[in-house]
């Protein structure tokens, strides 16, 4: 989804990253011949850019829909105890939504949708699961916490 540059900050890594107007983040690396954005390293560069459209990502995920009540809570999963069903297919039942918050490390999340959809959560960004489409949920890199808050309809 097109979205617009509202200003620029430098992420932990000293990295440019882009505040769009959505809420999220992009960051804008200048790596040639990949990407080419070397006005990202002067201020000038970087105001002459505010208002420019960029490719949202995160705004495909899917919300939960209003009304919706919360029923349970999991655990808090780490790298190495993210039970196994969660990373082949992972489905919601009928009336049953899901969402998962990372709280420390970065997770894959993949949307068995047409065509299909992949994340990598955060701490700011949560997954949401819909009723009966198949998600995988992994860790992508280094230690993960990360938790499940069920919801009903």
């Amino acid at each position: 989804m097109e979205r617009s540059i509202t200003s620029f900050h430098l992420n932990r890594f000293r990295e440019w990253v882009a505040d769009l107007d959505c809420g999220h983040e992009v960051r804008m690396l200048h790596n040639p011949p990949y990407l080419s954005c070397s006005w990202v390293a002067t201020a000038k560069g970087r105001q002459s850019h505010i208002g420019d459209v960029q490719e949202c990502v995160n705004c495909e995920m899917p919300e939960l829909p209003e009304g919706v009540k919360l029923q349970e809570k999991s655990p808090l999963y780490q790298r190495d105890t993210i039970p196994i069903h969660m990373s082949s297919g992972y489905k919601m039942e009928a009336g049953v939504w899901a969402r998962v918050v990372v709280k420390k490390g970065l997770l894959q999340f993949l949307i068995h949708s047409e065509p299909p959809q992949g994340f990598v959560l955060d701490e700011h960004l949560e997954g949401v699961l819909a009723p009966e489409v198949g998600h995988d949920i992994k860790p992508a890199m280094g230690a993960v916490e990360f938790y499940v808050e069920y919801y009903h309809e």
